[in-house]
């Protein structure tokens, strides 16, 4: 399965840190640093065997050189203390997502050459991946990339849940059991389960005191050419962080993860929030909303007349990991302003 752009990626979803700072949670996850020395990984639990897009594998000892790809996959590798690991890297990470600690990191690993398909994906060879003698791809598929092209060369690629044919229910729950999986499969339990920990006690806090308690809401991906509109059912995990801050989705119902909706379809159910994710960081945030906003009929929507429209990056929300938590302190506080 090739990875697709945002807009397709939301379309068909088939494979789907400063509040942490707060809670501790970047003490526990840079595990590098002079205060958090790297956890030592142990070779306790090894063999272990997992399931990954529903097949079973198993490995005889934590993986020691990992290539990564995938914006968001460098903060599950953060919060369990194994960036030591990373020795290359397939895509770039946006900088607004990683402290200027973690970016200085990140851009010392050396990155491969990718083609950019014609979906906004990338592909690369497997002779390129094995020129750097990985022990495990973290990310997603590709035509080139699959579990048996590299099986086949001993190396594993693991796909990010979301990014299966089959993918779990997003939830916080999720991200936390994710973070300690990757705990269990680098041999650094301790600091993977501390950083799970800070991360729930984050969520927690914001829950208990939501910023929009009993406000409708819908979370909507606007393509950069203002052209299409989609909308969030319940199967994103943009859903559960709304009803973290007290929203309710209103166009949860649908049996899509995020289905092609008309302005019409938003003004009919007149949400009082509109959270508008977007990824293109050649428009600014006032540029996103404006492709909603200015679309006609649409200053009839209550979220439009009293401002409360809010543009999140995309990371921020969607896929389930550790940045979905820092997402959550950033729309908090985007509405509290």
């Amino acid at each position: 399965m090739k990875k697709e752009t945002p807009m397709q990626r939301l379309a068909t979803w088939r494979r789907a840190i400063a509040l942490l700072v707060v809670v501790g949670f970047a003490a526990a996850a840079c595990g590098g640093s002079d205060d958090s020395p790297t956890e030592a990984a142990q070779d306790d639990g090894f063999p272990l065997t997992f399931t990954n897009c529903d097949t079973e594998f198993t490995l005889d000892a934590p993986p020691e050189r990992v290539m990564l790809m995938e914006a968001a996959a460098p903060s599950l590798l953060f919060a369990a203390g194994a960036m030591d690991r990373v020795i290359a890297r397939i895509e770039n990470f946006p900088e607004e997502y990683y402290t200027a600690e973690e970016l200085a990191l990140l851009n010392d690993i050396p990155a491969l050459v990718a083609e950019h398909t014609s979906t906004g994906g990338v592909e690369i060879s497997v002779e390129a991946i094995i020129d750097h003698n990985p022990d495990i791809v973290i990310g997603y598929d590709t035509a080139t990339l699959t579990h048996d092209s590299l099986g086949d060369v001993g190396i594993q690629l693991y796909v990010m849940p979301p990014f299966c044919d089959n993918p779990p229910t997003p939830s916080f729950e999720s991200i936390l059991d994710e973070v300690r999986f990757y705990g269990e499969l680098f041999g650094t339990s301790e600091t993977a389960n501390a950083s799970a920990d800070a991360l729930e006690a984050a969520v927690a806090s914001a829950a208990d005191a939501p910023v929009a308690e009993g406000q409708t809401a819908a979370a909507l991906y606007v393509s950069s050419d203002g052209s299409a509109i989609y909308a969030y059912s319940s199967l994103g995990m943009v859903h559960p962080l709304m009803e973290a801050l007290g929203m309710t989705n209103v166009f949860a119902e649908l049996s899509e993860r995020v289905p092609e909706v008309s302005i019409e379809e938003v003004i009919g159910r007149n949400p009082e929030i509109l959270v508008l994710l977007y990824d293109d960081f050649g428009l600014t945030p006032d540029e996103i909303s404006a492709l909603v906003t200015d679309l006609p009929g649409a200053s009839s929507i209550t979220a439009v007349e009293q401002g409360a429209v809010y543009p999140l990056l995309f990371n921020w929300a969607e896929p389930p990991t550790p940045l979905v938590v820092k997402g959550l302190s950033e729309l908090s506080d985007q509405i509290a302003e």
